[in-house]
């Protein structure tokens, strides 16, 4: 049984603790073979995903599972975890080879533990130039945000990790009643929208907003982009994989907490995906690595404790600002969306704050039966923003929150918070291709204790709702050409 262990708690017993400098070695020697390699760095980062414009599929190697990194999908956590698992081999027969330990395992950088401080810091270890041999450092990559090399912090709401575990569904269908796709309702869950295969482009899973994307590119920066911001470059920087380990990490955590939690069903269990390449290729379906501990995997992390949300109903019921409406519960199956308001021009997403209205009218469907029916439920109030597409990025994310008053500090508002959106993955859903149709990425949330507080106050107008977008992290960032499609309302 292999341990995976906490980076920072490593740190703290020696910055170049025997598992990380294991590690540095093992990617030096990684760094130096060649690109065809199955084995090599660079072969290993193309599997999560390639520059097409520079390196063709016609110069790939023969057989090469690269440019496949699932993501808007509920499928991203399972590929992610099969693909953590061939790193981790790798890595860890290098070390045999080299004379270290046979039972090497992956350290996981939990950058969201409030008791603790530094944790949102890189490790030491990967911020120094050289090993303590002299040597240079592959621990140390200098396309990185500015200021992180240095020990700048992550932005504490980029490592949030409540509105994620508070959901307690792993995925729900797409529900749609009406002829016009555009008009659909998606309900993303924690894990991801049901899909098939998909690289990019669509809907994402609330751990994969935040924390996932927001350290990706709290790591990465914007301007430009590092590493760690491109889905063709992340794999290169060493740090990505202790962030995937903390991501698979979190996963554990969220089945632990209980309360309906669980994985989805056959469907999503009989999905397979190679990874790999040659001799050392790994072939397993999704319902193989839901048990960690057992084989192929055999691992367990040291810690999957996470402080445990707040229950939804003390939310609903609370107007306190410190407590804000962070769990989306699953659409009833009874119950369809309709879509009740929608913007009607592109959005810009800026450096500065963003603001659009939204002329909402009364539900006519399938929402209205429901809140006319005799003992229905209370009504759901769901916010999307759709097809956020665009090159140049002016800020790592945003906050989403509803109803703001005029020139308000958005942080004296969490109770109004809808959720965060984050610009990981916006540039490779901008992109068309054979695959994709380049219409960017959507995000979902469940508004309806955010509602709730609002109309026990007196400020929720049933026909016009007021969106702000307020970027984090933007630094002196300017320009970009990031928008949103759309922003609409959905009852159910």
């Amino acid at each position: 049984m292999f341990e995976r262990r906490d980076v920072w708690k490593l740190s703290e017993e020696n910055p170049w603790h025997p598992i990380i400098e294991w590690y540095a070695r093992a990617v030096t020697a990684m760094q130096g073979r060649d690109l065809t390699d199955p084995t090599s760095l660079r072969y290993l980062a193309a599997i999560h995903g390639v520059n097409r414009r520079e390196l063709p599929r016609r110069r790939w190697p023969r057989g090469a599972t690269w440019n496949e990194c699932q993501h808007d999908s509920w499928f991203f956590l399972p590929w992610h975890r099969i693909y953590l698992h061939y790193f981790e081999s790798v890595v860890r027969r290098t070390i045999a080879d080299l004379g270290g330990p046979s039972d090497w395992a992956l350290p996981y950088w939990d950058y969201s533990d409030p008791e603790r401080e530094n944790v949102r810091r890189l490790p030491p270890a990967f911020r120094e130039r050289q090993m303590p041999s002299g040597d240079p450092n592959p621990l140390f990559v200098s396309e990185r945000a500015p200021g992180i090399n240095q020990g700048g912090e992550l932005d504490p709401l980029f490592v949030d990790i409540d509105d994620a575990m508070a959901i307690r569904h792993f995925s729900r269908p797409t529900v749609d009643l009406d002829p016009d796709p555009a008009n659909e309702f998606v309900s993303s869950g924690f894990g991801g929208p049901r899909s098939g295969w998909n690289h990019s482009e669509g809907a994402l899973g609330r751990l994969e907003i935040t924390p996932h994307g927001q350290v990706h590119v709290g790591v990465g920066g914007i301007d430009p982009p590092g590493w760690m911001s491109l889905f063709e470059t992340a794999g290169l920087d060493p740090i990505f994989y202790l962030h995937h380990a903390n991501i698979d990490r979190l996963w554990e955590a969220w089945l632990g907490l209980g309360d309906g939690r669980k994985n989805p069903g056959v469907r999503w269990r009989s999905m397979w995906f190679k990874v790999g390449g040659g001799a050392y290729a790994v072939t397993l379906s999704v319902r193989e690595v839901l048990d960690t501990t057992q084989p192929p995997l055999t691992y367990r992390y040291s810690n999957i404790s996470v402080p445990a949300p707040i229950p939804a109903p003390v939310l609903a019921a609370s107007p306190n600002p410190e407590s804000r409406s962070a769990e989306e519960e699953p659409v009833p199956q009874d119950s369809f969306p309709e879509m009740v308001g929608a913007s009607e021009d592109r959005l810009p997403l800026a450096a500065t704050p963003t603001e659009v209205e939204v002329a909402v009218e009364a539900p006519a469907g399938p929402a209205l039966m429901a809140e006319s029916a005799e003992g229905a439920r209370p009504r759901k109030v769901y916010l999307k923003v759709e097809n956020v597409r665009g090159e140049k990025l002016a800020a790592p994310g945003y906050l989403v929150h509803v109803n703001l008053p005029p020139r308000a500090d958005p942080t004296e508002y969490e109770d109004r918070r809808a959720g965060q959106v984050t610009m990981f993955g916006v540039r490779e859903a901008s992109e068309g291709d054979e695959e994709h149709s380049g219409s960017g990425l959507t995000f979902s949330f469940d508004i309806t204790g955010v509602v709730q507080r609002l109309q026990e106050t007196g400020e929720w107008d049933p026909d016009r709702l007021r969106v702000t977008f307020t970027p984090v992290g933007a630094g002196a960032a300017q320009g970009g050409d990031v928008s949103a499609g759309r922003v609409s309302l959905f009852y159910a």
